[in-house]
């Protein structure tokens, strides 16, 4: 009774009805029929509220009209949907491709495909399928399996393909926890949302310039997959491989390894040193170079190849080294200068060789006038009359020796048979001449 009598002066009596102000008050047995015409024409709560404020009052007048608005059924089947709450997105796994987002878009001009989008890296797949049946939907997905590995969860609608038997033994035999958005609610699903309308994009712009829609698709996706994402701030591919996918763009670029394999095979080719290709084969007499000993150059012969620039050489003493082509220079009679038997009556005439290794002594076919057009000095009698020196014997060491002997002075050679160039054979100065 407490609002009555805080309201005590304001209530009065009007042809046997208890007044507040222009409202009746309403005894407690006739307060629900007055509800159910104040709620008849279905106002809802606000409106229901104003027009029982018109008429009637009674102690929780406001907290009655309401209660009976709620609890009306047909309010309630045609009432609006209620405010939105905010999103709670889903949690960002730390590793790319384990969680999966899966919707199927269309028909679209007469095709259907299956949208695969990874929740870390935001890399998209597009695959056409027949049908939305689970069969197709489980080949596809193991063709991707196959690709990038088996992720840990799947989430996808509540659509027949997904929740069937067929694939739910599917993803308990692939070890993958299976989770369901809730049903007319695509914002929980929300990166296979976004994808599908992507690429319905795509379709659409293809269909518009007459294109083949599979080659736009894939060019979409390409370049799709190298620009950065909003959300990670990395491209798709740098979070899914780790590098940047090649495009028609990167042609525009200074190619780096172009530029490398260009002075490798320069170097190769021996343009930039001035090297020359030499083939030295198993069996060959050689000079090889020493390190160890005395003598810088020592006589020896190939018995094996050890690759294409390397060789097993045996010394004369037995001992076996492994040399590079590069240490090694050809042994043969034809290597040095010796004079032939039938030549020893002529002093003019010298024995030369044309072999790579060893620079080949030149004698003057004309004697001194050859000696006076290059310059050289005379000539003392004394050493124009020296007999040339014997033919040697024995084996190409010792007649080398013999040869290049330090009596082999140039006091000793003919003006005629006098070489024009030097051999660099041997630094040694036993072995210069």
């Amino acid at each position: 009774m407490q609002p009555y009598f805080n309201r005590r002066n304001e209530l009065y009596e009007e042809l046997g009805c208890v007044m507040w102000g222009h409202r009746l008050v309403v005894p407690e047995k006739c307060r629900e029929k007055v509800l159910n015409m104040i709620h008849e024409p279905h106002m809802g709560v606000v409106k229901s509220k104003a027009i029982a404020r018109s008429y009637v009052w009674w102690a929780g007048v406001d907290e009655a009209v309401e209660r009976v608005c709620r609890a009306c059924a047909v309010c309630a089947a045609q009432a609006d949907a209620p405010p939105r709450v905010p999103h709670s997105p889903w949690p960002w796994p730390a590793r790319p491709w384990t969680r999966l987002h899966l919707d199927f878009m269309g028909p679209i001009f007469g095709k259907t495909y299956l949208i695969v989008v990874d929740s870390t890296s935001k890399w998209i797949e597009v695959f056409p399928v027949p049908s939305t049946a689970a069969n197709w939907t489980i080949d596809k997905l193991v063709e991707l399996w196959g690709r990038w590995g088996i992720p840990k969860q799947l989430v996808s609608d509540n659509g027949p393909p997904y929740s069937s038997s067929e694939f739910a033994k599917f993803t308990r035999s692939y070890g993958i926890d299976h989770i369901f958005a809730a049903p007319y609610h695509p914002s929980s699903n929300g990166a296979a949302e976004n994808a599908v309308r992507t690429i319905k994009r795509v379709v659409k712009k293809a269909m518009y310039e007459k294109q083949s829609i599979d080659r736009a698709l894939h060019t979409f996706l390409l370049y799709y997959r190298n620009t950065e994402h909003a959300t990670t701030g990395q491209s798709p591919s740098m979070l899914l491989q780790g590098r940047r996918l090649r495009t028609r763009l990167d042609a525009l670029r200074a190619d780096v390894g172009g530029r490398v394999s260009r002075m490798q095979r320069r170097q190769l080719g021996g343009a930039a040193s001035g090297a020359t290709n030499r083939e030295i084969h198993a069996g060959e007499d050689v000079w090889y170079r020493q390190y160890l000993r005395g003598e810088k150059w020592e006589p020896g012969k190939v018995i094996n190849k050890l690759g294409p620039k390397n060789m097993e050489v045996r010394g004369i003493d037995g001992s076996q080294v492994h040399r590079h082509v590069d240490q090694l220079r050809r042994r043969s009679r034809n290597s040095l200068v010796f004079p032939a038997k039938d030549k020893q009556e002529n002093p003019n005439v010298v024995n030369t060789s044309d072999t790579a290794d060893v620079v080949t002594v030149g004698v003057s076919p004309r004697g001194s006038e050859a000696q006076s057009e290059r310059g050289a000095g005379s000539v003392t009698p004394a050493r124009a009359q020296a007999p040339p020196p014997a033919t040697p014997s024995g084996s190409p060491e010792e007649s080398a020796d013999q040869f290049l002997s330090p009596e082999s002075s140039p006091a000793s050679v003919p003006p005629q048979s006098r070489p024009i160039r030097t051999c660099n054979l041997h630094k040694n100065p036993k072995y210069r001449f």
